[in-house]
């Protein structure tokens, strides 16, 4: 999976990052934990981010310890009797106040009760409080309730503050009065920060205390309820769906203007000296409550812990004036999250320097970047969450760190790997230079000895110098075969290996490999055979690489089988040739058998040192095998034998379709290995340029050519070669490819400008179908493939001239 994951995009990845981050917040924000750090978090952020507003419209009058200690010689004990309420009332209507309103539940009868009444109309507004129980209600009571109410509650569920119950004042205060509610419910950590503006009780709707004080005097307006607003009259506030709104709190709620009762009562008294306060009083909206340590109502604020009565004076001038915030919603709070996951993306983009400073210093961007956002917001007059977002944000940020952990891990280990893999090798190469340095000192060795013997030693006799001189010539067809091996590899390694089908017979090559093989069993007691079955005559198939993986498997058959037999078996079916190489010999363990195909491998040191080879063979053969559509398995049972066995793509094929190639076709370049008995039988005559620039290859190929009874002309560069050729006008030419001042492909192609058609044969060390194709395109009638023999240039050469001998007799008859 991380592998997969490393292949994607930058942003897929991030994206991948960015939802993970978001669920994982998701399932934590259900948790009460994260719910008290939201809170935490958002208080903090809301006093830093808190303005100042002015009180200009209602004053608090305080029953505080001061004026219960004060007042107490004159009124006995707080609570006081309902008489003074009566006399402060009528001073504070009668000294201009628009509105009273008392954070004071009257809800049993009392002395003064009549008193207080007759003071009382529409400006007052007095407190009914909510229960979290339910009584059993007798009509008049459900009809006072409907007489306060501001109109008929919708049916639930409704967007409005439902209470199972309330207290109402006494029914001989309420009459002549408003009633306001004055109940709040805190959030789960006991601080407030919403105050509903109405509430539902009994199906009828009741004001909040502060929305009653705002209209006290006047008719109770309507309520128009809607799913995230509230209508009263011509003023509308944006609510949660229980008609909440949040509060915006100020940092100065200290300078809300707080009055002592004391002076009120005093002044309502009659003593002298107090109408400044009554002229201070006129036009403001007054609430009276109680801050004292008995029976005082405290409540715990973002800004701390705040009597009742100044936050109710605070909800109803920020309600009256709009200063209130939006509920949190979902597109804002989403746009939060995008916006911090994009941040996160952008500041872990690959096209930065990532450095450890500056990936941790990520974390305090993220709430940074929150607190900005949240408190534009706020000023534009929306409530919002910080945690989710910083929280998802951090778990972003948080896996791609972790993830690019893992990265840089992963890295390290392939490194390490590769780094193990390069000594390793290093170690092989090593291994494989010394063993292939072995290999060749050792024919080399031989060929030198005995060449010198040759040389030197005038009294060998012509027998014992064609004995030396076959050690010589086996020695260096070993070392041929060690070449080869290492230029099929890196063919095979850099893709350059092609394979060239054409119809074959399977017995032929088959038969061709095990003859070839023959000589290597030494006079071992093991018989050597071979079955077919169900193979049709013509397949087509490249027979110089099927014979070279055949030979391959039977030369290390004969090497490791002492006696016994080994057996090569032929079947054909759905188009596909199975060829098995079955021996008798020691057999492989598993351990073997794992490392058997590869490149430079041996089955073991003393394997390498008994029976030589460079490790390459089996290798060669499997990707041989592999090119043309098949495979190579191996079974073997130690003490038993091996069978390996050999599969490649056949297709059916016409007989006639093996027909030698036409002279649209190039020749193709003789066997070197063929013996010089299978050229043609007829003497050769003629003359032939050799153009080559090696003294000693141009003096071997000469007396090979006069041996052959040629004339024989030479040049030593292409420049050369050219002048030669078309002043003397040779039968044929034996151009090598690479020489100085002009190239051999050059050259080839001058000669055929000039009008030159005789044969002209290429010379080349290379091998492969692309220097063939090179030569011929240069205009070149076919290939000889260093090194040379007697042989293949007797052969390559009476083929060039017979054409050439033709050619002449038809033009010569023509001319008759």
């Amino acid at each position: 999976m991380m592998s997969r994951i490393e292949n994607w995009p930058y942003w897929a990845r991030a994206l991948l990052f960015a939802l993970l981050a978001c669920a994982v917040t998701a399932v934590f924000e259900a948790s009460d934990i994260f719910r008290r750090f939201e809170h935490d978090l958002s208080d903090t952020h809301g006093r830093l981010i808190a303005r100042e507003m002015r009180f200009d419209n209602v004053v608090v009058i305080d029953v505080d310890e001061d004026s219960i200690t004060k007042l107490q010689p004159t009124l006995g004990a707080w609570p006081y009797e309902r008489d003074i309420y009566a006399l402060v009332t009528q001073w504070l209507l009668q000294a201009g106040v628009r509105a009273v309103a008392y954070d004071i539940v009257f809800a049993e009868p009392r002395k003064g009760d009549d008193a207080f009444a007759a003071v009382l109309d529409q400006r007052v507004v007095l407190a009914a409080a909510a229960l979290s129980y339910t009584f059993k209600r007798e009509a008049p009571y459900l009809a006072q309730v409907e007489r306060k109410s501001w109109g008929a509650a919708p049916p639930s569920p409704s967007p409005v503050f439902a209470l199972e119950d309330l207290t109402m004042p006494i029914p001989r205060l309420s009459a002549p009065a408003q009633v306001g509610v004055i109940s709040s419910r805190a959030d789960r950590d006991g601080t407030l920060r919403r105050v509903a503006l109405v509430y539902s009780a009994y199906g009828r709707l009741l004001p909040g205390i502060g929305l009653a004080l705002w209209h006290a005097g006047g008719a109770p307006p309507p309520v128009s309820l809607a799913p995230g607003k509230v209508t009263v009259g011509d003023q509308s506030w944006p609510v949660s769906k229980e008609a909440e709104v949040v509060l915006r709190y100020p940092k100065n709620l200290n300078t809300l203007r707080t009055v002592p009762f004391y002076q009120v009562a005093l002044a309502a008294s009659g003593v002298g000296g107090l109408e400044p306060l009554a002229e201070s009083l006129r036009g403001k909206r007054v609430i009276i409550g109680s801050s004292s340590a008995a029976l005082g109502d405290y409540v715990q604020t973002p800004l701390g812990r705040t009597s009742g009565v100044k936050v109710q004076a605070m909800a109803a001038e920020l309600v009256a004036s709009g200063k209130i915030l939006k509920p949190r919603s979902l597109p804002w709070d989403f746009l939060l999250t995008v916006c911090v996951l994009a941040l996160v993306a952008l500041a872990g983009h690959t096209r930065w320097k990532r450095t450890n400073a500056r990936q941790w210093a990520v974390f305090p961007a993220v709430v940074v970047f929150t607190g900005i956002f949240v408190a534009l917001a706020s000023e534009a007059g929306q409530a919002m969450g910080l945690l989710f977002a910083i929280c998802a944000g951090f778990l972003a940020h948080l896996g791609g760190m972790l993830f690019q952990q893992v990265q840089l891990f992963r890295q390290n280990q392939r490194l390490e790997m590769e780094t193990q893999a390069a000594r390793e090798a290093d170690r092989l190469k090593s291994q494989f230079l010394s063993h292939m340095t072995h290999e060749l000192r050792t024919p080399l060795t031989a060929i030198m000895g005995f060449n010198n013997i040759n040389l030197h030693q005038e009294d060998l006799g012509r027998e014992q110098r064609i004995k030396n001189g076959e050690i010589v010539d086996r020695n260096c067809q070993n070392m041929l075969a060690l070449v080869n091996n290492l230029l099929d590899q890196a063919k095979i390694e850099a893709g350059q290996m092609a394979v060239q089908l054409n119809p074959e017979r399977v017995s032929t090559i088959v038969g061709d490999a095990m003859a070839t093989a023959q000589p290597l069993l030494k006079g071992k007691p093991v018989r050597l055979h071979a079955g077919e079955q169900g193979v049709p005559e013509w397949l087509a198939l490249d027979a110089f690489r099927l014979r070279q993986i055949i030979l391959n498997l039977l030369s290390n058959a004969i090497k490791f089988t002492e006696k016994g037999e080994i057996k090569v078996e032929s079947t054909w079916r759905d188009d596909v040739l199975t060829l098995s190489v079955t021996d008798t010999g020691p057999g492989m363990s598993e351990a073997v058998l794992q490392r058997l195909f590869g490149a430079f491998q041996q089955a073991s040191a003393e394997t390498a040192a008994t029976h030589g080879g460079t490790g390459l063979g089996l290798t060669i053969s499997l990707n041989l095998a592999r090119l043309m559509g098949g495979n190579i398995t191996v079974s073997s049972t130690v003490g038993v034998g091996t069978v390996f066995t050999v599969t490649a793509a056949a297709a059916r094929a016409e007989a006639e379709n093996a027909e030698a190639p036409g002279a649209a076709e190039a020749p193709v370049a003789p066997n070197p290995d063929r013996p010089a008995s299978e050229a043609a039988a007829a003497p050769l005559s003629g003359t032939v340029l050799v153009a080559e620039d090696m003294a000693d290859i141009r003096a071997l190929v000469v007396r090979h050519l006069k041996r052959l009874g040629l004339v024989v002309l030479e040049a030593e560069n292409g420049e050369q070669a050219v002048e030669i050729t078309l002043s003397k006008r040779p039968d044929a030419v034996l151009m090598d490819m690479e020489m100085p001042v002009i190239p051999g492909a050059e050259a080839t192609r001058t000669l055929r400008l000039c009008g030159y058609s005789a044969p002209i044969l290429a010379l080349t060390a290379h091998k492969g179908e692309d220097e063939r194709r090179f030569a011929l395109a240069a205009g070149c009638n076919a290939v000889l493939e260093k090194p040379l023999t007697r042989g293949s240039l007797q052969v390559a050469l009476a083929s060039a001239l017979a054409t050439r001998s033709t050619k002449s007799s038809e033009a010569e008859i023509q001319h008759a």
